[in-house]
């Protein structure tokens, strides 16, 4: 009997062991909505588990009364895997070299990684309202998960407030990585994987629009790149026309100061597009029916959508004027839908999370992955249009 009490106690403290880790601390601060000030805010606030990590409201309120952001949350399955922002290049029809940025965090490409990311909804007054790192890591010290964390970090990093904050962005990282944010389940990935039934006729048709007449694929190829499996993203940015709502969004432009760049923003994932309304960065369209209607009509009803922000960089080039059908527009829809993996489908009532499939590679089998890329800018690069700054 001692033997097994002992044996008990190794197993016991191995448990232990094993559950203290980045990505666990990294999951109850992405729970914790003590974090905030007033408490009451959390990440999970604006990123519903069962919106696939995304927010089903046009806008997040803040913590603060009456404060809300504006732009709609966008999904955090797959975020990680979004490169960091680079200025990626090519040659034009003249053979000169040209620069676009593709990548970053935000939609507004401010942050260069995740790691930035992470940081900024804690001291934005709209959003967790935090006054700073010493606030956030005084919050942390009495976190209900406080001993654990001590315990993973040391006693000379939990003293510091600056060790023990980017501790904190090394742990939500760290969660935000986890295999859960990537299955790669989707009935879309059934088909590339060779199960032909695994899309019916319309979906079918809407897959072939996607590649051709629609121009979906333009922006959001099918073909791997950063990571092995296609992300449905080219994570470039662009001027959509959104209807305006609010105060004028300058998005890239406001980060970059070019003109050319005013109201541009990143191109997001269409995995799990079905679960995360309303659409566009201002949430200013509620159905994926009247995306695809947008894209389709823009240009020739642009009654039905009102005015937009920044008109003089509105791409006309790839969409407003599709000339789909309205079978045609319904064949893009149900493709939409194929694009939804299945843990967040199974999700049921009372779940926290959604669950892990399995085969799912482990962060640690996919690291190389996630190094990041040097920043990649060339100031002297021939832009799409000539740069100008914007004025002071």
């Amino acid at each position: 009997m001692k033997w097994f009490a002992f044996v008990m106690m190794v197993v016991g403290c191995l448990a232990r062991a094993e559950e203290v880790s980045p990505v666990v601390i990294g999951r109850k601060i992405f729970m914790d909505t003590s974090l905030s000030q007033p408490v009451g805010q959390g990440c999970v606030s604006c990123h519903d588990p069962k919106a696939a990590f995304a927010d089903a409201r046009r806008v997040s309120p803040g913590a603060v009364n009456e404060r809300k952001g504006r732009r709609n949350a966008p999904t955090l399955m797959y975020a990680a895997l979004i490169p960091p922002i680079a200025a990626e290049d090519f040659y034009d029809e003249e053979g000169e070299l040209i620069y676009v940025l593709e990548g970053g965090l935000f939609l507004d490409g401010r942050a260069h990684d995740q790691f930035e990311q992470v940081q900024m909804p804690f001291f934005n007054k709209d959003e967790m309202n935090l006054s700073g790192p010493a606030d956030l890591a005084d919050r942390i010290r009495k976190s209900e998960y406080a001993s654990d964390f001590k315990k993973l970090v040391g006693g000379k990093v939990w003293g510091n407030d600056g060790k023990l904050v980017d501790q904190v962005y090394h742990s939500l990282v760290a969660f935000l990585r986890e295999p859960m944010f990537r299955p790669f389940n989707a009935r879309i990935d059934d088909f590339w994987k060779g199960d032909v039934k695994a899309l019916n006729d319309s979906e079918l048709r809407g897959l072939a629009l996607f590649q051709s007449k629609a121009g979906c694929a333009q922006c959001h190829p099918l073909g791997v790149g950063t990571w092995p499996e296609p992300l449905l993203s080219d994570f470039g940015y662009d001027n959509l026309g959104a209807p305006s709502l609010g105060e004028e969004d300058p998005g890239l432009g406001g980060v970059s100061g070019r003109k050319n760049e005013m109201g541009q923003f990143r191109s997001p994932t269409l995995r799990n597009i079905a679960l995360t309304a309303p659409y566009l960065h201002n949430g200013s369209i509620k159905t994926l029916k009247e995306v695809m209607e947008f894209y389709n009509k823009r240009d020739v009803e642009p009654e039905r959508w009102g005015k937009t922000d920044f008109p003089e960089t509105v791409n006309h080039d790839d969409m407003g004027d599709l000339k789909l059908t309205d079978q045609e527009v319904d064949d893009l829809v149900a493709l939409m839908h194929t694009f939804t993996d299945k843990n967040l489908l199974e999700m049921k009532e009372g779940d926290e999370l959604p669950k892990t499939p399995e085969g799912v590679p482990s962060t640690e089998s996919r690291k190389a992955f996630f190094q990041n890329r040097p920043r990649l800018v060339d100031p002297k690069a021939k832009q799409r249009v000539p740069e100008e700054k914007v004025d002071e």
